[in-house]
């Protein structure tokens, strides 16, 4: 053992066990905020122009994405969405209302949204924002939204 080493095993040694439990878990007892209190409604409205059906979905972590709603030919799909405006972070609200912290958003066409999709800008900004309301259809094998 060097000295460092050392010296950490004997003030590891001489704490009570349960203060170095607690020094452990410091920090972890406050729960995640659930639900909308605090936090300002975004709609993104998405109006389907083309003859394909589209769908909407978002990444709300690395590798974890929902799907937020589709829309045949000629029709809409609404999703509600919620910002912090303190900070601009955008959520979405499952059936437990737990935040979900949005990366990415987007619309494609149904079946292929990824690998077709046009990416939907939040703000991101703190403040107040604006809704989102979009025209999309198909263009160049991808869905095009503006």
């Amino acid at each position: 053992m060097n000295w460092l080493t050392m010296s950490l095993h004997r003030v590891l040694l001489s704490l009570p066990p349960l203060a170095i439990l607690l020094s452990s878990v410091a920090g972890a007892a406050e729960p995640a905020a659930r639900g909308s209190a605090g936090l300002s409604p975004l709609t993104v409205s998405v109006r389907n122009t083309g003859s394909e059906p589209i769908a909407c979905g978002a990444a709300v972590a690395h590798w974890f994405s929902v799907e937020l709603g589709t829309a045949a030919a000629g029709a809409a799909v609404t999703i509600p969405l919620w910002r912090d405006p303190a900070n601009g972070a955008v959520f979405t609200l499952n059936p437990s209302q737990d935040r979900l912290p949005i990366e990415r958003l987007w619309c494609g066409l149904e079946g292929r949204s990824w690998a077709t999709r046009s990416e939907v800008t939040l703000p991101r900004k703190p403040g107040a924002a604006d809704d989102i309301s979009l025209a999309c259809a198909p263009e160049a094998g991808r869905l095009a939204c503006r």
